[in-house]
């Protein structure tokens, strides 16, 4: 089981009786003990529960820091790990330092549900919306590079029984853990490389595997010499299996800590090497010795039990024995606790249901993963959402069918003239039709303007105009902001 404690000091702690937080904490684990200010924005906002406002990144920011070198380097993080950084598991740092333009706004106000609304009309990051209107639109207001007008970036989802289908890749290895017991197991999936490759723009550098429960890890596609930097593209170092009986759990329940249960762990002698023909990679995996991975829930402590349907599984960097829990007063055995051991498992998400590609490509942000959570771990239909800075083609055609189905069931009476309905409806089946063909500039052309011409007063003018086919400006509306997005996407492969 997990304790979310990579989130225990979330939007500006404030320690109250846990009593008052049981109705938050059950749906999901971002609302930590004895934080207050997820829920009382939630009192203002009900209905953005689940979507993308509801996380820790509404209030906090991610940050760098420049690494000793030679040379030296500036490391990025997200706000989880930001927030880690410079406020510390142990509570020593400054929280304050982690806000965005939207916590520090709400901070000044009172951190209550009157400074929510009394904040609203401001525009806290000052990107020209007010805090209200980016709520609204599923955009943060403390991010001045998420905004209304920008879209939805690329994505894709994959079934489980989709990603069984690609070519697979089995690795017995070590899971080495701070506080939990360590483990050998044989984890099964799909190297993240080979499925990232396929469909990732040349500009991307990172990903960033999210649990449902708000977890999150940042792993470079590269190789980084950062110790806590788990790359994706290219192989680790081979390993060597240990044994020892005083490691052993199940010969000392008390004092052991490497679990030796595994089927995969039989017939195998210390110090032999551990043999993946293969090599170790960075896997998404599926099964765990040949079983599928057991599904994540939230149990009633607040805490993750499972790591299914899928694991973000990085090997170690430095290969090493099972070193004793951090947590134990047992340390005189034959291989005690170090601080500087590589404990790769910690950084090993489960239950991982989405996939962030960075960096987002130009006029994107990021989708509202309201559904991409807690149902895509269903174990009777797995998924997991990929996106950012992948091909956006298979998001266009799908938007593209979207818009000409949105036409041809469009009622009449919406349109200036009967006809005008299939005209335009024509016109994006022969943008589809460009798409199909890879034409992907002709595409944006046609759509641009033989289709956004005909649908834009209401938007730019606040009014349908002349050159309008469809008078119903709700109607008009809907069409503009549809057309908009594919002509986004349509721009990063143009």
């Amino acid at each position: 089981m997990r304790r979310a404690k990579w989130l225990k000091y979330s939007v500006l702690l404030v320690v109250i009786p846990v009593t008052l937080m049981t109705a938050q904490i059950v749906r999901s684990a971002y609302h930590h003990m004895g934080e207050i200010d997820s829920g009382i924005f939630l009192t203002v906002y009900p209905e953005k529960a689940g979507t993308k406002l509801d996380n820790c990144n509404l209030c906090h920011s991610g940050g760098s820091y420049v690494q000793a070198g030679p040379p030296p380097k500036t490391v990025t993080l997200g706000s989880c790990q930001w927030c880690h950084y410079k406020y510390g598991y142990d509570a020593k740092g400054d929280i304050n330092e982690t806000l965005n333009a939207y916590g520090k706004a709400y901070r000044s106000a009172g951190r209550s549900t009157a400074g929510v609304l009394a904040i609203e009309k401001d525009d806290a990051d000052g990107d020209g919306y007010t805090n209200k209107a980016e709520i609204a639109a599923n955009r943060y207001p403390g991010d001045a590079n998420d905004t209304p007008a920008k879209v939805p970036a690329p994505y894709r989802v994959y079934t489980r029984a989709e990603l069984e289908k690609l070519p697979q890749h089995t690795q017995f290895m070590l899971m080495n853990t701070h506080k939990s017991a360590d483990f050998y197991a044989e984890y099964t999936g799909v190297p993240l490389e080979s499925l990232l490759k396929k469909i990732t723009l040349p500009s991307a550098t990172s990903i960033i595997a999210y649990s449902p429960d708000g977890y999150n890890q940042y792993h470079p596609l590269n190789p980084d010499p950062n110790p806590i930097f788990y790359h994706i593209f290219g192989t680790y170092p081979a390993a060597q299996f240990y044994y020892d009986p005083q490691a052993d759990l199940a010969l000392f329940p008390s004092s052991g800590w490497c679990d030796y249960s595994a089927p995969s762990v039989a017939g195998r002698i210390n110090g032999q090497p551990i043999i993946n023909p293969k090599g170790m990679k960075t896997i998404l995996a599926i099964k765990r010795d040949g079983q599928y991975l057991i599904p994540g829930v939230l149990n009633s402590s607040n805490k993750l039990d499972g790591e299914g349907p899928f694991r973000v599984v990085p090997p170690q960097k430095i290969p090493g024995p099972p070193d004793q829990k951090s947590s134990s007063k047992v340390q005189n055995v034959i291989w005690p606790f170090n601080d500087n051991a590589d404990h790769s498992a910690g950084f090993s998400a489960r239950t991982v249901t989405i996939i962030k590609v960075e960096p987002l490509p130009a006029g994107t942000t990021d989708p509202d993963l309201l559904e991409a959570g807690w149902p895509y771990a269903d174990e009777l239909n797995p998924r997991i959402m990929i996106y950012g800075a992948i091909d956006p083609v298979p998001t266009i055609k799908v938007k593209l069918a979207g818009l000409s189905s949105t036409l041809w069931h469009g009622n009449k009476s919406s349109f200036t003239h009967w006809g005008y309905r299939s005209a335009l409806a024509t016109r994006v089946n022969l943008v589809e039709k460009w798409v199909m063909l890879g034409w992907y500039s002709k595409a944006y052309n046609d759509l641009k303007g033989h289709v956004l011409i005909r649908t834009d007063g209401c938007t730019v003018a606040g009014a349908a105009d002349k050159d309008d086919w469809v008078a119903d400006c709700e109607f008009q509306k809907q069409l503009y902001w549809s057309i908009n997005e594919v002509l986004v996407l349509l721009d990063i492969v143009n």
